[in-house]
């Protein structure tokens, strides 16, 4: 596989930004490649995946591209004031992807996951733009928490009201809303998973539990582990093979 930074002008942030890519370099795998967009959490950034995980490696020989962007601090979301981070992934990466790299510009070729914040950006993501991604993955994601205690939230992010406004629970970034709001037949296929010492693991039992009873097809799984790389080093390989199932990808 081949390796490579793309610094690029962010329109949507009206900035340099930059996110890491993951390509076949092998001429015999077949064109067009599918897409794993791979989002980081709260303390990290673009470089994270490849330098925690061994995911260049896990995805040795596949015809996929892995897209691994930078989401600062910003809950890959629009901020109620400051920048909007969706439009940079969904309008500025998405469309720079598929405009550069043979890739399947469809909704059956793109899937989204992501760990922590990024946990719960591929799941409102995933469910907002149901149109773009056909499959997403949670690992440890911080899926409730617009329904969390807001006194909390900010300890754990001092951007939440400023990104989210004060009364999120319900609202356009909610996950539990969306599903509300949507036609459940277009939802992506779904994989969440946490550890059950992670302090997240309530946040992804409720949203389970919320599926459950609405009848929504997902996969939920708990492993033993913790809210760290041993966890999501071990766990993004089933995330893989989870998504090559659902964008069809030949092994």
């Amino acid at each position: 596989m081949a390796f490579a930074t793309i610094q690029y002008f962010s329109r949507s942030l009206s900035k340099a930004s930059a996110f890491n890519v993951i390509f076949p370099d092998d001429p015999a795998i077949p064109r067009p490649w599918s897409t794993f967009y791979l989002l980081h959490g709260l303390s990290d950034d673009h470089t994270i995946w490849a330098r925690r995980t061994s995911i260049e490696r896990y995805v040795q020989d596949m015809p996929l591209v892995v897209v691994m962007p930078d989401g600062g601090r910003g809950w890959y979301t629009n901020a109620a004031e400051g920048y909007a981070h969706e439009d940079d992934l969904i309008r500025d990466v998405v469309g720079l992807v598929d405009r550069t790299f043979p890739v399947k510009a469809e909704r059956e070729g793109r899937a989204i996951g992501g760990l922590s914040m990024g946990g719960y950006g591929a799941v409102k993501l995933g469910l907002k733009h149901h149109e773009t991604f056909c499959s997403v993955n949670s690992h440890s994601g911080a899926i409730a928490f617009l329904r969390s205690d807001p006194a909390e939230n900010r300890k754990l992010s001092p951007e939440f009201e400023r990104i989210f406004g004060k009364e999120p629970k319900g609202g356009p970034e909610d996950p539990f809303a969306i599903v509300e709001r949507i036609d459940h037949g277009r939802i992506p296929a779904m994989r969440i998973d946490c550890g059950t010492d992670d302090f997240l693991i309530q946040h992804n039992r409720d949203f389970h539990k919320f599926l459950e009873d609405r009848r929504i097809a997902h996969e939920y799984q708990e492993f033993p582990g913790d809210h760290n790389w041993a966890y999501w080093d071990q766990h993004v390989q089933e995330a893989v093979a989870f998504h090559a199932r659902n964008l069809k990808l030949k092994p």
